[in-house]
């Protein structure tokens, strides 16, 4: 009978060992992926494929599914770059969480070879654990979200259940128009599936950002090519599933060219649902 009792002890104890590990917080979650620097991170062990179900949104489930299929994903989760000084991230990693009821928030920044990273790890809760719901780097010349990474195979599920202007709506041939309380935007879709862009930000202070060009198109966007005041520059437009745009600017070098002294186009965001607008002209 004791054994029998000592057996059922040390089975509760595993069973809660095992629901301890799933309901880890957020910041937990976080702190594991950096944990050692970099080289010890358990980034990878979350993404594998059977245990990615565990750990992150649908919507990311299925990016990391179609990155498996064809490889789009071409950037550390939780690094900028290839290289890293792991003994300085260690030391240097800062966490700060914050939660709002079923969402939650970890804001991760540290130092390697001297330069500043900052990346932004958000959750949602799923039923007793807490799961990824995207990542976004913040690093002001490295802008990123993981959520609006052009993947071939990422279905546009949300788009027509919300009733959303989607990556496959914008595929058609016309004229669309949407404006936020910051931009304006004018994408005219060819039948070849280029697109006549046109992009007008207003930024801090009252600077500017304003683009045109020819966008050709990539995954759930466009990439346009323009000439910048150091050589061309690559400025891509990412349209998530759910109908929002985002702007990606690497190493700041369109912006340069393009926008006022305190204006960026790493980043700009534009609802495309709620911000939908006739086009004048």
């Amino acid at each position: 009978m004791k054994l029998l009792n000592w057996l059922a002890a040390a089975m509760l104890g595993l069973l809660a060992a095992v629901g301890s590990a799933l309901a880890q917080a957020p910041e937990e979650i976080v702190r594991g992926i950096y944990e050692g620097g970099g080289a010890r991170s358990s980034i990878d062990r979350l993404r594998a494929p059977g245990a990615r179900n565990r750990y992150f949104q649908p919507a990311l489930v299925r990016l990391l599914d179609a990155n498996d299929r064809e490889e789009c994903i071409d950037f550390g989760l939780h690094i900028n770059g290839q290289d890293f000084d792991e003994a300085e991230i260690a030391r240097s990693l800062r966490l700060e969480a914050r939660q709002e009821g079923e969402r939650a928030v970890v804001e991760a920044r540290f130092r390697s070879f001297g330069k500043p990273n900052h990346f932004r790890f958000e959750f949602l809760r799923s039923g007793e654990s807490w799961k990824i719901a995207d990542i976004a780097s913040l690093a002001p010349d490295e802008r990123w979200r993981l959520s609006t990474t052009p993947c071939r195979g990422v279905r546009a599920v949300a788009a027509a259940e919300n009733g959303a202007t989607g990556p496959e709506e914008l595929r058609r041939p016309g004229r669309y128009c949407f404006a936020s309380r910051s931009s304006q935007l004018k994408i005219d879709v060819a039948s070849s599936g280029r697109a006549q862009i046109s992009l007008d930000h207003l930024g801090q202070n009252g600077h500017t950002c304003g683009v045109e060009g020819i966008g050709r198109p990539i995954g759930s966007g466009w990439q346009l090519e323009l000439e910048g005041v150091k050589g061309p520059c690559r400025l891509t437009l990412v349209v998530s599933p759910a109908g929002r745009l985002t702007t990606r600017d690497p190493g700041g070098s369109c912006r340069a060219t393009y926008c006022g002294m305190r204006a960026e186009l790493a980043d700009v965001a534009i609802d495309l649902r709620r911000g939908k607008r006739p086009c004048r002209n």
